[in-house]
């Protein structure tokens, strides 16, 4: 039973680290990203289960990768590895073995930054639109001066396909902010007073509807009146 102890609990450990939920990490494309588990003598990078980076006694050697050729560096003075030159397809799971023979697991994902939001604004039909040309996931909101709160936000998208049209009712500075996980940019309109009390080219066409029916009820009443009149008349 002394013997078979300690065997069952490098079994629990083993289960514990290969279990252990993953750590996030967020890239930019084109740059550099490290992987902070420090190797100082002994250790390696993985990626999806295939070993792309190794440190025998403080030595290292980038190991055969078509996809990953060049790009996977190690710092010998903070032991960490890196990836540099990162595309969106380097997005997935990574391992670092540590020194003590312990992983740690990573999730990358890779982004491309947002750009500067285009904003624009119909003073027709008082609607303000917002758009960006790149970036991923990402999600537009609208503000109006002096307002914490944003009125009105989209869904996490990827440009160029992201829009954000936004009729208003008042008057002032609207600012439209563009985020993502790493990055965040803004851009702003000024509305005049010709949107003050805007209620939108929909309320026009109900009250002419709502008037056009009041009309006609009164033409029908009045038209029945007059024939009730006749009827009455003494041939």
């Amino acid at each position: 039973m002394e013997r078979i102890f300690p065997i069952c609990v490098l079994c629990i450990t083993a289960v514990s680290a290969s279990s252990a939920q993953p750590e996030e990490l967020y890239g930019v494309v084109g740059q550099e990203v490290p992987f902070p588990t420090s190797v100082r003598n002994s250790g390696g990078l993985s990626y999806s289960g295939t070993d792309i980076g190794d440190v025998t006694h403080g030595q290292f050697t980038p190991l055969p990768n078509e996809k990953f050729t060049g790009r996977v560096q190690w710092d010998s003075s903070t032991g960490f590895f890196s990836i540099t030159g990162l595309k969106m397809e380097d997005s997935g799971r990574y391992r670092v073995k540590n020194d003590a023979n312990l992983d740690t697991v990573y999730q990358l994902t890779v982004f491309i930054p947002v750009s500067k939001p285009k904003v624009s604004h119909d003073k027709h039909s008082c609607t303000l639109y917002c758009t960006v040309d790149r970036g991923t996931e990402v999600t537009l909101s609208w503000y109006r001066e002096g307002e914490k709160e944003n009125f009105i936000s989209s869904d996490s998208l990827n440009a160029p396909y992201v829009k954000l049209p936004e009729a208003v009712e008042r008057s002032g500075t609207y600012t439209c902010e563009a985020v993502n996980p790493i990055s965040r940019e803004r851009s702003s309109v000024t509305v005049g007073e010709e949107c003050a009390g805007y209620t939108g080219p929909h309320i026009g066409l109900v009250i002419g509807l709502i008037c056009t029916s009041a009309a006609a009820l009164i033409f029908a009443g009045l038209y029945c009146r007059q024939r009730i009149l006749q009827k009455r008349r003494p041939e």
